[in-house]
This record gives C-alpha cells, structure tokens and sequence, in this order.
C-alpha cells in the first residue's frame, strides 16, 4: 500500500513540530529550522526529505506517463472514427456512381 504524506505529516515526523494551528499551508521559507542537531538526526532527517522528494517525483512520473498513454488512447480512437467515415463516404460515392452507370445504361437503350 501506498502512504501519500501531506504537509502536516511532514512537518510532524521530519522536524518535529505541528504546523496544524498555522493557517494554511507552510512552506519551506516558514517552517522552523533546528540548528544545532546532532549529525545522527540531521542525516535521517535528511534522508526522510530525499525519500520525500523521490516518491513524489515518481508520483509525477506515473501521473504524467498516465496522461500520455490516455491522450495516446484518444488519438487511436479518433484516428479509427476518421477512417469509417472515410470509408463510409468512399462507400457511397461508388454506390452513387454506380446508380448514375446503371441509369445511363438504361437510357442509352
């Protein structure tokens, strides 16, 4: 199972703080730094924060090859509409002309 992480969790598990009773979201500008950690904690944090970034570049890649695929899909079917309709006309243009022989024959005898 997938755990999409909102902001709150981020700033809950990764610095240790609720951004809960601030309005809206925060952002990286506002959210407080704690300097002085020790380098055990700076370097899980900052793993925390890379891992973060990776599954929400993978999120986006997923997202976008889903648009493609889906946008690939749309052109397929409107290219196969065009050629029935093609064919269609085709169809009955012969059907016309072969009406129009047919009277001609007719006529002629």
């Amino acid at each position: 199972m997938v755990r999409y992480w909102n902001a709150l969790d981020i700033d809950v598990r990764v610095l240790g703080c609720n951004a809960s009773a601030g309005a809206g979201v925060s952002t990286m500008r506002e959210t407080p730094t704690q300097r002085g950690l020790p380098p055990e904690l700076d370097r899980i944090a900052h793993e925390r924060r890379a891992q973060l970034i990776a599954q929400l570049h993978r999120q986006a890649i997923a997202t976008a090859n889903d648009l493609s695929a889906r946008q690939k899909a749309i052109k397929a079917g409107l290219a196969k509409d065009a050629r029935r309709r093609k064919t269609a006309a085709w169809l009955i243009a012969a059907g016309a002309f072969i009406v129009a022989l047919a009277c001609i024959l007719v006529l002629w005898q």
